[in-house]
């Protein structure tokens, strides 16, 4: 058995994508105590609708991230706001190391065309 599956996070972490992207729907975010001891601060927590799914900490670059997706800033509007987790890289003290990034779901089916009505026909 591996580490992260004899201590399983509360929170989704670079280990947690590294096979392949999560496709998640914002269920709410709320601020919550994060951390033991002297580290623990509060912070911005999004919860999920998928079940069994884990908890995402939200940092200033999330943030960010989501805001664009949800097109707010306002945490109230992200609910049912879909994103996808994935593996990325990120800078901490000066090193490149692995990360959750986070990205807009793509639309997996093409969009529908609507019928051709007779006044849209091109006659020669």
């Amino acid at each position: 058995m591996k580490r992260h599956e004899i201590f399983p996070s509360t929170y989704y972490n670079s280990q947690d994508v590294r096979e392949g992207p999560l496709l998640l729907t914002i269920d709410f975010a709320r601020m919550e105590s994060v951390g033991e001891g002297a580290s623990k601060q509060e912070k911005l927590v999004l919860h999920f609708k998928e079940e069994d799914s884990k908890l995402l900490v939200v940092t200033p670059t999330k943030f960010d991230a989501i805001a664009l997706i949800a097109k707010s800033d306002e945490t109230d509007d992200w609910p049912g706001i879909k994103i996808v987790l994935e593996s990325g890289k990120a800078s901490f003290q000066g090193k490149l190391v692995d990360s959750v990034s986070i990205r807009a779901a793509r639309n997996t089916t093409p969009p529908k065309r609507p019928a051709a009505s007779p006044e849209d026909a091109i006659e020669f």
